[in-house]
């Protein structure tokens, strides 16, 4: 495990977030106690709605997390798919690296404002930062329900995992 402070003593921000989930129970620590994972009461819950997301326009849920009229907001996708941007007019919303992640946020959005205490009294940045974090527990696309992989790449001297559907070929976390 990496240390949760910074050089001037102040907590990681990271750090923090995951003890929130940690202490919502949404996350548990694994048998080992060295990693962490989601409890099966949190994944089934997100696994439902992921199911329930996946044949509808997820600008109807955008629009109901945003509070906007859903009409207004405008899903575009690059032309080789690899990433999927909702605008509301001119304003960007969110990009995600494909349809499967924006499935996973949104379900995961929903989820998590019933198992974390406080998730309305969070920033819009602090809870974008929970919902995306969550994709590296995803053990099925949300797209296909195929099996993913979990891989990790050192950037600039940090780890970095990628989260790829080995069916669709989706990428889920970059």
């Amino acid at each position: 495990m990496h240390s949760d402070t910074t050089d001037t003593g102040v907590r990681d921000d990271a750090t923090a977030l995951v003890d929130r989930l940690v202490e919502a129970s949404v996350l548990i620590p694994d048998d080992t106690g060295s990693d962490l994972i989601l409890t099966d009461s949190f994944r089934s819950n997100w696994r439902q709605r992921i199911e329930h997301l996946r044949d509808r326009d997820p600008t109807e849920f955008l629009g109901l997390l945003l509070d906007t009229d859903p009409d207004a907001l405008f899903v575009d996708e690059n032309e080789d798919a690899s990433m999927v941007t909702v605008t509301n007019q001119s304003t960007t919303i969110g990009t995600w690296p494909s349809d499967g992640a924006l499935i996973a946020d949104v379900a995961a959005f929903i989820t998590l404002g019933e198992h974390v205490p406080g998730w309305d009294d969070l920033s819009g940045a602090e809870r974008d930062e929970l919902t995306a974090r969550l994709r590296v527990f995803l053990k099925s696309c949300p797209i296909c329900d195929g099996p993913v992989q979990l891989t990790v790449q050192s950037v600039d001297g940090s780890d970095r995992p990628t989260v790829t559907c080995e069916a669709c070929e989706s990428v889920l976390l970059e």
